[in-house]
């Protein structure tokens, strides 16, 4: 990581790519800046330039989508203009984008980029691969097999055998389905027009782009790991929730916990992929206590809130890193047994009939 220590006349440029409807990210980076008391501003980058995060920015960028041609060249161009001094993408498909190569670029420019190397976003993009080697780090994940090999295992399995069933390369739980063995090739082939590449292209259909994995019973967890900003994966702590209710692959309902009993675990998942920032995981402990680790995003996830609500802080955390003033521990500290819903919620972001943005690339969008 390069020095980035600020002083108090330099403003402090957080640019947080495709977090849509997420605008509480917006709005806690924001507040991470004031109680830091680092003048800046937190700068929204989207090609949904009607999107939450876009429209209350201090400052909102319009850019290429990351599957545009025309992505790579408008981030250049704007990151060698503005230089800001932390990225982080919502999105699974942009990380890839940015892994191979982009991101390293933007990195020697003086930016802390929150995405992983292109070798281990390629392995975690890769549920079957992923699966492959937690397990040679000791990590319990479900058995998992390409959708190719479906008709094997409905020949092969109990017909009341139940499997998970999901694209191989997705995101949000995209293709998720829950089957029993004699719908299991029907799903699989269903699954598989919907399927994409890990950059969000296409797969035209093909039954590899599809997994298939044992379906686990047990409680379910959503487990934060948080990391280092510098490449190196050291280790600085995990937040967790227990899942209570779920709505269209979002927690809808939650309670924090303990998260000391996910500590091996999560060490183990940053051996193995050298994390950058936080890693979002899904993990369900089974009746007899062995926590299996379901999937992995290597970003902020949508459960982080629960655990913020009760006191955590992540984005204060990795601001402190980005601007070269060391961890604090008790930024990852809150309290256990906090239940939060997730809820919507409105927000006036214009008074004027007139559009609230420039066809150019950068406006401002907040409230007028």
């Amino acid at each position: 990581m390069a020095d980035r220590s600020r002083t108090a006349t330099r403003t402090f440029k957080v640019a947080i790519a495709s977090a849509g409807h997420r605008a509480h990210y917006i709005e806690w980076f924001r507040d991470a800046l004031a109680r830091l008391g680092l003048p800046g501003e937190v700068i929204a980058l989207e090609y949904r330039t009607t999107s939450a995060s876009f429209l209350v920015a201090d400052r909102a960028v319009a850019m290429p989508a990351y599957n545009d041609q025309a992505y790579a060249g408008a981030m250049r161009s704007w990151f060698a203009a503005e230089r800001p001094d932390l990225l982080l993408s919502f999105v699974d498909y942009e990380q890839a984008v940015l892994a191979t190569g982009l991101g390293d670029e933007l990195r020697a420019g003086g930016c802390n980029v929150l995405v992983l190397d292109s070798d281990s976003l390629a392995t975690v993009c890769d549920k079957a691969a992923m699966a492959a080697a937690l397990r040679e780090h000791g990590v319990a994940a479900p058995d998992t097999y390409l959708g190719s090999q479906a008709r094997r295992l409905a020949a092969e399995a109990p017909t009341e055998a139940e499997h998970v069933v999901k694209h191989r390369f997705g995101s949000g739980s995209s293709g998720l389905r829950m089957v029993r063995t004699a719908e299991l090739e029907a799903a699989v082939a269903d699954v598989a027009i919907t399927a994409l590449d890990m950059f969000g292209h296409s797969s035209g259909g093909d039954l590899d782009h599809v997994v298939v994995q044992e379906r686990v019973h047990g409680n379910e967890y959503g487990v934060d790991g948080v990391f280092s900003i510098d490449g190196r994966g050291t280790f600085l702590g995990a937040l967790a929730r227990r899942k209570l209710r779920m709505r269209s692959g979002d927690t809808e309902l939650a309670t924090t916990v303990d998260p000391g009993p996910f500590d091996d675990l999560v060490r183990r998942v940053g051996e193995a992929i050298q994390p950058n920032g936080p890693v979002d995981m899904d993990v369900i402990v089974a009746a007899d206590g062995t926590p299996h680790l379901i999937d992995i995003n290597p970003r902020f996830g949508g459960g982080y809130p629960f655990v913020h609500l009760a006191g955590a802080d992540v984005p204060t955390l990795v601001v402190r890193l980005a601007a070269g003033l060391g961890p604090d521990p008790a930024l990852l500290s809150y309290e256990t047994g906090v239940a939060s819903v997730r809820r919507e919620a409105f927000e006036v972001v214009s008074r004027s009939a007139a559009p609230w943005r420039s066809a150019g690339g950068s406006t401002s969008a907040g409230a007028s």
